[in-house]
């Protein structure tokens, strides 16, 4: 089997991602936010899981006895998933507003946000970042790739949920411990 070059479909969704996590780094570093206090390390150890799960799936899919597919169709639906983790990702920043941070960290008088996705899951930031890496991992069509660009993110956001989820104890106290009783962390209605 011939092994396709690196999906030009995937360029696009990439750099758009790409710009908008640039331009969150870019809005903690200008208005002063991105303390890592109480952060433990936890946005390097999801930053690092993330590009190294990325690039280890773009250098496995070359290996061809791990293909499940290569043809347009797979290709497309893992775009469709990408964008649509894209999509939460960047509902979830806007329905948090200002409190939206990249570190760890919370501020004086900061209230529980139970709109927007944060209706349906705890998380919904971390749920569209996998739903990101999912559609990545379907697009390479080779379950190496595909368990590389799935497996490292989602073991360093489950660390930094629960360092996250402590520290909105610590917090908001009480209206947090409500929330997580009517919440999901990651996936409505299942986890």
């Amino acid at each position: 089997m011939k092994i396709a070059p690196f999906p030009i479909q995937l360029v696009v969704p990439l750099v758009l991602w790409f710009a908008f996590e640039l331009s969150l780094a870019l809005r903690d570093i200008f208005t002063g936010r991105g303390r890592f206090g109480r952060d433990k390390g936890s946005k390097y150890v999801v930053n690092v899981a993330l590009y190294a799960g990325f690039f280890l799936a773009a250098a496995l899919r070359r290996v061809g006895f791990a293909f499940f597919g290569n043809d347009s169709l797979g290709l497309w639906i893992g775009v469709a998933i990408l964008l649509v983790g894209l999509g939460i990702r960047i509902w979830a920043v806007v329905a948090l507003g200002g409190s939206f941070r990249l570190t760890v960290e919370t501020h004086q008088g900061q209230k529980v946000v139970d709109s927007g996705p944060y209706r349906y899951v705890r998380h919904p930031a971390y749920s569209g970042l996998l739903l990101i890496c999912l559609g990545y991992g379907l697009s390479l069509q080779n379950w190496l790739s595909l368990a590389s660009a799935v497996f490292f993110p989602v073991a360093a956001l489950l660390y930094r949920i629960h360092i996250e989820e402590r520290h909105l104890i610590a917090s908001m106290g009480e209206d947090y411990n409500r929330y997580q009783t009517r919440t999901k962390r990651l996936i409505p209605w299942i986890w």
